[in-house]
């Protein structure tokens, strides 16, 4: 009697049709573990902004002007896009008045501040919002959104190619927010974030 050596082609088959049958169930998996590791990544390096940005301090009379403003809205960290703002903002309408009169491209009026520092910003339909400079040094009394993960219409202008990102407050927070949600993971956002990347 012959010994046999190696497997036939039929058994060689059949153990790739199982091996592969086994990477595909694990290929959804693999895609949530890799999805999640992002977001760790990017929560830190916005963590790690934040610390920066604290540890620069800066003067509470500090008044950013409108091209340190364009250079937050849209800048590399650590390999991820990210939105930094320069003012408080509380909601999307204030957003809309802050994009308006300090990111919107071809926005060149001087900008106006009241008596105490603030900002006086304008929507596009005039109505005004007073915002407060950020100064992580000293934080504001109230939690307000400090910056998030750069989003857009258009999922190629983002480094997390998904729809929600994490939003980092200026308590030390970092939150994972879906698309659409709460501010700033809003379709306004999204929508003017893409025509900034268009327009410059």
């Amino acid at each position: 009697m012959r010994s046999r050596r190696g497997y036939s082609l039929l058994e060689t088959l059949i153990c790739v049709a199982i091996i592969a049958i086994l990477m595909a169930l694990q290929l959804p998996v693999l895609s949530r573990a890799l999805r999640k590791a992002k977001e760790v990544a990017v929560k830190e390096g916005l963590h790690q902004m934040q610390i920066g940005a604290m540890a620069d301090g800066g003067s509470s009379n500090t008044r950013p002007d409108r091209e340190t403003c364009r250079a937050a809205y849209r800048q590399t960290y650590e390999e991820s896009l990210v939105t930094e703002l320069k003012y408080a903002v509380h909601d999307e309408a204030e957003f809309a008045a802050y994009w308006n009169t300090l990111i919107r491209p071809g926005a060149i009026e001087p900008l106006q501040y009241t008596g105490g520092g603030e900002l006086i910003a304008q929507d596009g339909a005039g109505t005004v919002y007073y915002l407060k400079p950020l100064n992580l040094g000293d934080p504001p009394a109230e939690t307000v959104v400090v910056g998030w993960e750069f989003i857009s219409t258009d999922l190629s202008e983002t480094t997390s190619g998904t729809l929600g990102t994490n939003v980092l407050y200026s308590d030390g927070r970092a939150v994972y927010i879906r698309y659409p949600g709460d501010f700033p993971m809003t379709s306004l956002v999204a929508e003017l974030s893409h025509r900034f990347v268009q327009e410059y």
